[in-house]
């Protein structure tokens, strides 16, 4: 089965489909570009980058993120399953829908690559600013001064889940103005 790929596209502009694979969880990124040598299919397997502190220094590390997950995005529907060794099965009935669907887009914005995301403090709570994860609707639910991390909860495949990722606090407008404003 050979399709046409969607290849790399501008930041918001999405092949027609998307699907996502579980798979053998140690065998991700080979299982990726099976896939895509083979198919043709773009094909995504998520990773985080991590702030880590070591002895006193903060260290970024690239980790597979929700290990066992593929994300294949076509501009045409996939009539037959890919066989290759590894692959489980597809999640859900096929093409992605609804919240699904906009975590792989997501996904396809960034690449596969969580890094950190922007914050902004209203009163006593951050909320996020940084619009890939607006369009999943991503909160806050906890966060870690000292480390720079914060937790955000989201929705993929029906189930919430939550990832800790490193974030930038930006200053909301109305307290650069209440800063710049002489009294």
């Amino acid at each position: 089965m050979r399709l046409r790929s969607s290849g790399r596209r501008p930041k918001g502009i999405y092949p027609m489909y998307a699907y996502c694979l579980f798979c053998e969880t140690q065998r991700c990124a080979l299982i990726a570009r099976l896939i895509e040598r083979s198919t043709g299919i773009r094909c995504i397997f998520p990773e985080i980058i991590q702030r880590m502190w070591v002895k006193g220094k903060c260290e970024e590390k690239r980790h597979s993120w929700l290990p066992g997950y593929l994300f294949l995005y076509t501009d045409e529907p996939i009539s037959e399953p890919i066989r290759i060794a590894g692959i489980i099965r597809m999640l859900g009935k096929g093409e992605l829908q609804n919240e699904d669907l906009a975590f792989a887009k997501m996904l396809y914005d960034c690449n596969g690559i969580m890094g950190t995301i922007s914050l902004t403090e209203v009163g006593d709570r951050c909320i996020i600013t940084d619009p890939v994860w607006q369009k999943i609707e991503g909160k806050v639910i906890k966060i870690d001064r000292g480390r720079k991390r914060c937790c955000i909860e989201f929705t993929f495949d029906q189930i919430r889940r939550t990832v800790w990722l490193g974030y930038e606090l930006i200053q909301s407008k109305t307290e650069k103005k209440e800063i710049t404003q002489p009294t």
